[in-house]
């Protein structure tokens, strides 16, 4: 019986590390799909759909000043491209063009 090569064990290695990490990404989109395939109805699902889009633009727009250095540009650029694509999105009420306007805004 021959010895396999470490060359080999690294390929066979990274090859089942990438179907895993598939498998499980995977498994984590369609999983809540399946799960809560008869809780549409729910109450608790119907808030969380009109408030999650909300919380998570805050939470980036917070996150997105944690880092700024307010001495040297007292943050104009940043707080430009979050107005900017504010005003768009009130006008158009479009989430992608607004996004795009802000980023190249900044």
């Amino acid at each position: 019986m021959e010895m396999q090569t470490s060359e080999e064990l690294n390929m066979f290695y990274i090859l089942g590390a990438i179907l895993a990490a598939s498998f499980g990404t995977a498994l984590t989109r369609f999983l809540p799909f399946f799960v809560l395939r008869k809780a549409n109805k729910s109450l608790l699902l119907s808030y969380l759909q009109e408030t999650m889009p909300l919380l998570i633009m805050t939470l980036l727009v917070f996150f997105s000043l944690k880092d700024t250095a307010w001495s040297e540009t007292y943050g104009l650029y940043e707080i430009g491209g979050i107005a900017c694509a504010v005003v768009c999105f009130v006008f158009s009420k479009n989430s992608v063009l607004s996004i795009f306007a802000g980023i190249i805004f900044y």
